[in-house]
């Protein structure tokens, strides 16, 4: 029996195997997690939604002041190789970027690191259980507009959602306002109107999120941005999910302080998912 490829993994463009994917223990990703990553989701090969994903990632290394160590062209190609090399249909991408081992408090920049890594991807198709963290984000943080290595707070909500048996974990702000999911971002109906929270709340600006909008308008069901107690989101008649590797997916619970709150199945979420689909070739 042929074994299936888990990983396809290039550093600065060049492929290495399992055990010699390896950085600097010194690099200050790991020290600081000074850093950035993006995560994309590829079909057939093509990279899914590639030029806002680096607009995105641009725009986070010129707020860290972060060097990309090679023009966007053959970050480009490098991408392509790495996502070519996997055999699965559909996939997703991890890029690394690392800001390289420096002796940082001196004001010397290190080499930057490329890091991609394509790995085999399903669909999630099932509706979300989500966990209220105890956790909050600051809304006023500049770095929660960007997606550094400091994901501390979403990766220990997100392992504590899933010993709840949950699939992910909501996020408040500091002023107990709806931020997002720890991989989501997150909408809900309310008498006819979709609402979601704004930027400001201390959500990041997803990707998917801006085409969900996009989505909505052309379905005549434009979103509101507004802010949101979680009091207000539990009494929605609808909530759904958005992000690169899920596209749109439907919230059926969530679990709060030991007590289950299930919610309304709509249709709104399926028929954005549905459009998804179609503008995807996703069956």
């Amino acid at each position: 029996m042929t074994k299936k490829l888990k990983t396809v993994t290039t550093i600065n463009g060049k492929f290495v195997k399992r055990g010699d994917d390896k950085i600097s223990v010194f690099d200050n990703s790991l020290l600081y997690a000074e850093g950035l990553f993006e995560t994309f989701l590829a079909v057939e090969n093509e990279i899914v939604f590639l030029k806002e994903h680096l607009n995105r990632l641009y725009k986070g290394a010129k707020v860290m002041g972060l060097k990309i160590p090679v023009d966007k062209s053959t970050l480009q190609e490098w991408m392509l190789k790495t996502v070519d090399k996997h055999p699965d249909r559909i996939k997703k991408l991890r890029l690394t970027l690392t800001s390289g081992e420096a002796a940082r408090w001196v004001g010397v920049q290190g080499q930057q690191q490329v890091i991609l890594s394509a790995s085999p991807h399903t669909m999630p198709t099932k509706p979300f259980r989500l966990h209220v963290s105890e956790f909050r984000v600051d809304q006023n943080s500049v770095f929660r507009r960007i997606k550094t290595l400091s994901y501390a707070i979403h990766a220990v909500a997100l392992s504590q959602a899933k010993k709840m048996k949950c699939d992910d974990a909501l996020l408040l702000n500091e002023k107990n306002h709806v931020a997002e999911v720890t991989s989501a971002n997150i909408f809900w109906l309310s008498q006819g109107k979709i609402y979601t929270p704004p930027i400001d709340a201390g959500c990041l600006e997803g990707i998917t999120r801006s085409l969900v909008f996009k989505i909505s308008k052309k379905l005549k069901l434009p979103i509101i941005e507004k802010n949101c107690t979680l009091k207000t989101l539990l009494k929605a008649d609808e909530i759904f999910i958005s992000s690169s590797l899920k596209l749109v997916i439907p919230v059926s619970e969530i679990l709060f302080e030991n007590k289950l709150h299930k919610l309304p199945r709509g249709k709104v979420s399926q028929q954005i998912r549905s459009e998804f689909a179609k503008l995807l070739h996703l069956p």
